[in-house]
């Protein structure tokens, strides 16, 4: 379907605003969107503007509410464009927008902890990881039971895994 606006782009977003039993359809392409979203009409109520953008922008208004606005040092893109396009400008962005990206991340995905495939490499330093961090944990409970020769046994092995 093309847009109502510019007929020129494919519509992508499809508003529907009942009155009184009488139902009006906008097809509008993304940048004809956005600049009516500038303008705020478009010959719908405002209220549904509103609600319309609450839906498609949650983390707008918190982003507009912050004094401080931060940037990441590494590729230097600010928490309003990560928050507004949705995509990360580098790898030390989930660092620098820790706070918003967090809560998100929980939200969509259930866990901030990577749980997919991955590369052969990584995939053997997690395994590590995950086994060192496991024997830390049964050498604790082994010391807090005094049972000092599982204990002996676990530190060995903590050993050779941190030699790895």
């Amino acid at each position: 379907m093309v847009c109502h606006i510019c007929k020129e782009k494919v519509a992508t977003i499809r508003l529907k605003e009942i009155i009184n039993n009488v139902v009006t359809e906008l097809h509008l392409c993304q940048a004809c969107f956005e600049a009516r979203e500038k303008e705020g009409t478009s010959g719908f109520s405002a209220s549904v503007d509103k609600a319309l953008d609450s839906i498609i922008n949650p983390e707008k208004k918190k982003a507009k509410s912050k004094a401080k606005m931060q940037k990441c040092d590494a590729c230097g893109i600010t928490e309003e464009q990560f928050l507004g396009k949705g995509r990360m400008g580098c790898g030390d962005c989930y660092d620098a927008f820790a706070e918003s990206v967090t809560p998100l991340l929980e939200k969509i995905h259930g866990s901030t902890g990577h749980r997919g495939k991955a590369p052969h490499a990584v995939a053997r330093q997690l395994d590590v990881k995950n086994e060192l961090t496991r024997l830390q944990e049964d050498l604790q409970e082994a010391i807090h039971s005094e049972n000092y020769e599982r204990a002996a046994k676990l530190r060995d092995r903590i050993r050779k895994f941190e030699g790895v």
